[in-house]
């Protein structure tokens, strides 16, 4: 008995600091929460322009439509990298928007359905995946949180 309350204590009293902790980082006077975007930064492999292109407009965009239409994210945006650092460089990026984190909570199980009608099996799908990797090279991919400035206080 006296081992379970000391149990149920110690848990009451990680969830208060932990509750504490997210309620502080989530009340700063700096700034207020948006939206969430994963960041694709892709190096399109030399001379593979054109297949990497098509590949974007016959599947990509249609498939990020598709997500959109479905109310799985909000927008997505492909930029063009005009200027370059090195070998390495990446030449686009593909951002796209979901309205929080709680929206990456079973996104396979919403996305999977579409981009199966896209490609028509999953074996097409997974080739597909295969193939990009003749034309297209990862170098980044990660999140960041979009926030909105405060005003300063008068």
């Amino acid at each position: 008995m006296q081992r379970t309350l000391s149990l149920v204590a110690m848990l009451l009293f990680c969830l208060a600091c932990f509750n504490s902790q997210a309620t502080a980082q989530a009340m700063t006077p700096n700034f207020t929460e948006g939206s969430i975007s994963r960041v694709l930064l892709i190096d399109i492999k030399p001379g593979k322009n054109s297949e990497f292109w098509t590949d974007l407009r016959q599947n990509g965009k249609p498939i990020f439509e598709a997500y959109k239409a479905a109310g799985i994210i909000e927008d997505y945006t492909i930029m063009l990298k005009t200027t370059s650092e090195g070998e390495n460089d990446w030449d686009v990026s593909i951002i796209v928007r979901y309205k929080n984190y709680g929206a990456l909570d079973g996104l396979a199980a919403r996305t999977d359905p579409i981009t199966l009608k896209h490609y028509g099996s999953s074996a097409a799908r997974a080739a597909a995946g295969i193939k990009r990797n003749e034309f297209e090279t990862t170098v980044g991919n990660f999140f960041v949180r979009h926030v909105n400035v405060n005003d300063m206080p008068r």
